[in-house]
């Protein structure tokens, strides 16, 4: 993934861990959102087995990628850690619910500016 509008990418498990352990979360009907407030900007987007087939997880990562991208690129994201996990069916949502969605849990834990 590289750099993402300004957000290097979460690599080994012990980030993870850190995030996962206290992040705050917020579960949407897309995905788990967990924010981490932080002076470094890192995300990561994950798919489980559960999503799908390869095709199916590469697709759903894609589509939540590219709403944060269009969230971020709005100058409305705080400075932290992000964690997506996405939800199975998720690649049946429109583009547009999928933003929505997604605003609406960065809303809820305070990481929208």
């Amino acid at each position: 993934m590289g750099s993402l509008i300004g957000f290097e990418s979460l690599k080994d498990s012990k980030e993870f861990s850190l995030v996962y352990k206290e992040a705050k979360k917020w579960h949407s009907d897309v995905c788990v959102l967990f924010y981490k407030p932080s002076q470094e900007n890192k995300i990561a987007v994950v798919a489980s087995k559960k999503v799908g087939k390869a095709v199916v997880r590469n697709k759903s990562k894609r589509l939540l990628k590219s709403a944060f991208v269009s969230i971020a690129r709005d100058g409305l994201v705080s400075q932290g850690t992000y964690v997506m996990i996405a939800k199975g069916g998720l690649d049946n949502f429109s583009f547009v619910n999928i933003l929505k969605s997604l605003k609406w849990s960065m809303k809820k834990l305070g990481c929208l500016r």
